[in-house]
């Protein structure tokens, strides 16, 4: 859970990094194609970036749960 979480602490970082720098690069091309093209790839980016955050953050969420219940049923569990 610890990793995760460093991990989806370190994807959001980057998020936020690779945003300012599409922000302060933005390019403008002369063909609609291009700028098309360079849109897309831009969004795509982005969108990779959140969703690994997204996917470490929630697998850092169940794992600390996972955690949390199984300290319960040890204390619950009689010895045979």
């Amino acid at each position: 859970a610890l990793t995760s979480g460093l991990f989806s602490w370190m994807s959001l970082l980057l998020s936020q990094k690779v945003i300012i720098y599409f922000a302060v690069h933005s390019k403008t091309y002369q063909s609609p194609i291009a700028q098309s093209v360079a849109s897309g790839l831009k969004t795509l980016v982005i969108g990779m970036c959140f969703l690994s955050t997204f996917t470490f953050g929630f697998i850092a969420i169940g794992l600390s749960i996972v955690f949390i219940r199984s300290l319960f049923d040890a204390k619950n569990k009689k010895p045979e």
